[in-house]
């Protein structure tokens, strides 16, 4: 998959759903949780979330396990 300018973005606006939820290092989120919020927040459309997610994922922001999303101390980090 190609990485875009824009999959930074909204990679960084995904992290700020943890941020708002109080969601710390090691912990998680479902997916559908993440997901609904990014496109319910107007942060993007599906394929947008997509991409972010993959992005934050090759950067160690974020781990992707068993249909959960967990932050990482670079993605807390970089929150």
């Amino acid at each position: 998959m190609t990485m875009l300018p824009a999959d930074e973005d909204y990679a960084k606006a995904m992290l700020s759903i943890f941020s708002d939820k109080h969601v710390r290092a090691g912990q998680s989120l479902t997916e559908s949780q993440v997901g609904r919020e990014f496109e319910g927040r107007n942060m993007g459309r599906h394929a947008d979330y997509e991409a972010a997610l993959s992005y934050a994922a090759e950067r160690g922001w974020l781990r992707i396990e068993l249909g959960r999303i967990r932050l990482t101390e670079a993605g807390l980090a970089e929150s």
